[in-house]
């Protein structure tokens, strides 16, 4: 059977991406529980735990194993790796930028790994799973940058809707490459808790309401298989973990090209998680005379809400 684990990096910060990820696995039976306490023993876990702001070596060195089974190589370059994560493509990504704004986003050369990650470590760390029986089949990841991102609330009316439509844009791609049957299980929406009405594109005559709880929410979409939506999932189920790890990773390197951009032409910057704390506010303030002169649109930079 296949299970399919998504999680969101970056709901709430002021700057940098919004990243939906989604990792595959097959297994003969899925033991949740035993599945997690073995991925905690290999350092797989919630990224809120397990990977952070400085801290992202053991996310980067799963990415990388991650990324290698998709590319059949480790990826040597930014590009290289969202090219093969991203589930649109860098080229699709890319697309969507203004041309005076593109450099913001892609044009510092970054070589992997930067955190002090090692594809070895990840490599042992699916070697471990893959002896529990756990085969990982798929890992994607949906991005949507500061502009997609408030393209998005323009278009849907609030961030967690945004969020989302990336999970279900994930749903899709899953589907297409594994067929249906699938046993979805999502982190919680920021605090929604009823999906029915706010689905953008699982229509209602597909959608079947079997749980909504408190600390669970459980459909069956057709085509697809079952979705739920689960507090802490990142902590209890292998799968979302694995996307948790994943995203955090993909929207961190985000920040450090972005960071990389700026800094070159200011120097004395810092380097900003993108959240909403005082180091990202004095980088905001900074920077607004250099991105008038660089013809930044201001949508590319900072969200809106």
């Amino acid at each position: 059977m296949h299970v399919l684990g998504i999680d969101e990096n970056g709901l709430g910060p002021r700057l940098g991406p919004l990243v939906a990820t989604a990792v595959a696995i097959e297994v003969d039976v899925y033991e949740a529980r035993a599945l997690a306490r073995r991925a905690a023993r290999a350092g797989i876990g919630d990224s809120k735990a397990t990977a952070g702001f400085g801290k992202m070596e053991m996310a980067e060195s799963l990415a990388l194993a991650l990324a290698e089974g998709v590319l059949g190589r480790v990826p040597a370059h930014i590009d290289e790796l969202v090219d093969a994560i991203a589930v649109d493509g860098a080229l699709a990504l890319q697309a969507r930028c203004p041309s005076q704004t593109a450099p913001q986003c892609w044009s510092e050369a970054v070589a992997l790994p930067v955190f002090g990650g090692d594809v070895i470590h990840g490599r042992k760390a699916l070697a471990k799973l893959e002896r529990a029986g756990v085969r990982v089949r798929r890992a994607r990841s949906a991005i949507a940058c500061a502009r997609a991102f408030n393209e998005g609330v323009d278009r849907w009316g609030s961030k967690l809707r945004v969020d989302l439509s990336l999970f279900e844009h994930l749903m899709r791609d899953a589907r297409g490459a594994l067929g249906p049957d699938l046993e979805v299980i999502c982190g919680m929406v920021g605090g929604m808790r009823k999906y029915t009405d706010f689905f953008t594109a699982i229509t209602p005559d597909r959608l079947e309401m079997l749980e909504e709880t408190r600390g669970k929410s459980r459909y069956r979409v057709a085509d697809l298989g079952h979705v739920a939506f689960e507090v802490d999932s990142d902590a209890s189920h292998l799968p979302v973990a694995l996307a948790s790890m994943l995203g955090k990773y993909v929207r961190e390197l985000g920040m450090y090209r972005q960071n990389a951009f700026y800094r070159r032409h200011a120097p004395h910057l810092p380097e900003v998680s993108g959240y909403h704390d005082p180091i990202t506010t004095g980088f905001v303030d900074a920077t607004r005379m250099l991105r008038r002169k660089l013809a930044i649109d201001p949508r590319c930079f900072e969200r809106e809400s």
